[in-house]
């Protein structure tokens, strides 16, 4: 082999296989005819790798390393599983690997499937369709209206909510990509104390923009919700009027619909770039725990975190400052899914004058 003669292959492939990953490797007339179809010249490297070792499939060795410009890793993404070569046969009208969103010049190699939207990407835009591409990996990004993000027919704009920011080329060719990976670092304890100052932040451009949008209706509460697998932090808001609309079609309801967050009318949405990065290493933490006890831990961690945040940004008079008006704080997980006894100790923690 040329590109792979030293590389253990029985360390590279979990032993389980699944036929959507695993492909027989095409002949070489339907290789030909893939290529056309792609655009481009797949890497020799990457036929190679399917020829001698294994066409596609989940990885043991599933971390892979980003480096900074001395070639130093300063922190490792999940990837798990290498595209095979050709068509399966549940999509018999899809390529392996397909193209990154249609976009011509990007093909998928593989993803992260532990966060949303992380794939990593052959990238034919600097070599040309006959060349040697890179290894690039590929994140959302939330808009926040800053210098620089892509608008218009750039295809890294999404719409007007997000956008695709290429994060780091993590191999200048695909045999560097598979000899890098190595098995993905156990994760350290997530940082609950350190991200406080970056969640309160976040609530409070969220309140900002909430009264900015909402002004003209008596707003009368706030919170921070969190999904149920721990996974993301948003905020939202409810108005006196929309309250009273649902307390009159169930009036035996009231408290409910006081309380339960997802049943209020406002958000920020453009603040959600303010807690991107929160989500994306919350999504990622809570995902690789795996085991649905252990992210229930996390998720009422992350439950007190919000409670601690809006707890302090009361005492420190912020909503009094922006809002002469009295305002129900509260954390709710989005499904409503609190115990009776959670959502006691919040409401204590949090209490301000009922509405």
């Amino acid at each position: 082999m040329k590109y792979f003669a030293n590389t253990d292959f029985d360390k590279l492939w979990k032993p389980e296989m699944n036929e959507r990953f695993t492909l027989p490797l095409p002949t070489d007339d339907e290789m030909t005819a893939l290529e056309k179809r792609l655009g481009v010249k797949l890497p020799a490297s990457y036929i190679e790798l399917s020829a001698n070792s294994q066409n596609g499939g989940f990885l043991k060795r599933n971390g892979v390393p980003v480096c900074d410009q001395s070639g130093n890793a300063i922190r490792y993404v999940k990837i798990n599983h290498i595209n095979p070569i050709g068509r399966t046969a549940f999509e018999p009208i899809h390529d392996s690997p397909g193209l990154f969103y249609d976009i011509p010049n990007l093909l998928i190699i593989g993803e992260n499937w532990d966060a949303d939207y992380e794939f990593f990407v052959l990238n034919y835009m600097d070599c040309g369709p006959d060349g040697e591409p890179t290894v690039i990996f590929i994140t959302r990004k939330s808009k926040c209206g800053s210098a620089g993000e892509p608008s218009g027919d750039d295809w890294r704009n999404i719409n007007e909510k997000f956008y695709w920011e290429i994060t780091s080329t993590v191999a200048h060719t695909f045999d560097e990509f598979v000899k890098r990976l190595v098995v993905m670092p156990k994760p350290v304890p997530f940082d609950f104390a350190g991200r406080k100052g970056l969640l309160k932040q976040a609530a409070q451009e969220s309140f900002r923009q909430i009264k900015k949008t909402y002004g003209h209706e008596e707003i009368i509460s706030f919170g921070l919700y969190i999904d149920d697998e721990g996974t993301m932090v948003a905020a939202a808001a409810n108005t006196k009027a929309h309250l009273e609309e649902c307390v009159a079609k169930y009036p035996s309801e009231k408290s409910y619909f006081t309380y339960c967050i997802s049943e209020w009318c406002c958000d920020a949405p453009l603040a959600l770039y303010l807690f991107d990065p929160i989500c994306k290493e919350i999504s990622a933490y809570s995902r690789a725990l795996g085991a649905e006890n252990k992210v229930k831990r996390f998720r009422d961690k992350l439950i007190d975190l919000c409670v601690e945040a809006l707890a302090e940004l009361k005492e420190e008079g912020f909503f009094v400052k922006e809002y002469n008006h009295p305002i129900l704080l509260n954390v709710d997980i989005s499904n409503g899914g609190l115990s009776t006894a959670k959502a006691k100790k919040i409401r204590a923690i949090l209490a301000s004058e009922i509405i």
